[in-house]
């Protein structure tokens, strides 16, 4: 339940590829992987950019 309210939460506050890539990874049905791996397609760059500190 937990997870589906934090993917909820980001699919209304956070830009769609940070949304799109927890939901993949976390509530997305990926049998026989690790949870929390994430597939391809996801937009990766801009996952890190918005992590990377201002200078």
């Amino acid at each position: 339940m937990a997870l589906a309210l934090q993917g909820a939460l980001l699919v209304q506050h956070a830009p769609a590829y940070v949304a799109d890539a927890f939901c993949a990874g976390r509530l997305a049905d990926r049998s026989g992987l690790n949870t929390g791996t994430l597939p391809t397609g996801l937009d990766c760059a801009a996952i890190i950019e918005r992590a990377r500190p201002v200078e």
